[in-house]
């Protein structure tokens, strides 16, 4: 979309409006203090849509099976280690 491209910033009527050639891409209230980031929450729920769609995991590459033998020892052996 406009990705990459130079954007112009401005401020009109209390809002700050960000326009991509003669398109207003976004407009928002400003920060309430310098380094204060200000975002849509439909902006933000749109980018995460985006980024989980695109995203592919990969199936677990594991395989649980029940055929490997596991040590074992009598209870006897641990009743005379307590003693």
């Amino acid at each position: 979309m406009y990705a990459g491209q130079n954007v112009l910033i401005g401020q009109r009527d209390n809002r700050i409006v960000i326009r991509a050639q003669d398109m207003i891409v976004a407009e928002h209230a400003p920060a309430m203090k310098a380094g204060a980031s200000v975002a849509d929450p439909a902006h933000i729920e749109a980018l995460w849509r985006l980024s989980l769609k695109n995203t592919q995991v990969p199936p677990p590459r594991w395989q649980l099976s029940f055929q490997q033998q596991v040590e074992t020892a009598p209870l006897t052996a641990y009743q005379e280690a307590v003693q």
